[in-house]
């Protein structure tokens, strides 16, 4: 049911192309997980999990799910199109008054999620589109992200995931977090905006985590 116009980007997980779907003729972004990936089950029920937490998840600055599911052994997930740049891309090209409304409505965005018991647990400049129709900043890819309360094989207390220059200290040690630990990425990714590099830096993730420890 979708016509796949051409690539927007591309991940070790998975392909997201710009898309039409037929059915309501209108443009959307399609994600399909690698098939190299389908190897491992656990991978697609990370997709799957991803798509059944941001559906839940409607809110002006979280990006809208539409649809997923499994087409010829292709997991897909059909989701909201925010033409514009990510965050990253516009790091050196944004005012200070820009800055503060990205850092608010990413805030409002986390509130959201975190009274619903969800924690994002990648925030980083990566994962914020900016929307070229209006300045409004979207979160995107929950791909990692998961209730306070469920209980899952693949983010299991004493297994870090995340990005390291932006993790929560409670996230580089394993620990459980919540959305506090979302709000000090959220922290991190301010300085970043403001200072122009990241508070933090070192020659391996590990050592970039000790620095966010101590």
């Amino acid at each position: 049911g979708y016509k796949i116009i051409r690539t927007l980007g591309q991940g070790g997980m998975a392909t997201v192309y710009l898309a039409i779907q037929e059915s309501f003729e209108r443009e959307l972004a399609l994600k399909v997980m690698s098939p190299a990936l389908m190897t491992d089950a656990s991978f697609g029920e990370r997709f799957l999990r991803e798509a059944r937490i941001v559906s839940r998840l409607v809110h002006a600055n979280i990006v809208t799910v539409y649809d997923v599911g499994v087409a010829d052994s292709h997991h897909f997930l059909s989701m909201e199109y925010v033409p514009g740049e990510d965050l990253k891309d516009k790091l050196s090209a944004i005012s200070l008054q820009h800055i503060i409304k990205v850092i608010k409505e990413i805030a409002l965005a986390l509130d959201y999620a975190g009274r619903k018991g969800y924690v994002h647990r990648d925030i980083k400049p990566e994962n914020i589109m900016i929307s070229n129709d209006d300045g409004r900043a979207v979160l995107m890819d929950f791909g990692i992200a998961r209730a306070f309360d469920s209980v899952s094989g693949m983010t299991q207390t004493g297994t870090a995931i995340g990005t390291p220059y932006y993790m929560s200290p409670e996230q580089a040690k394993g620990k459980e977090v919540d959305w506090r630990s979302d709000l000090y990425s959220l922290g991190v990714v301010f300085y970043q905006l403001l200072v122009g590099k990241v508070p933090y830096d070192g020659d391996s993730a590990i050592s970039v985590g000790i620095k966010h420890l101590s």
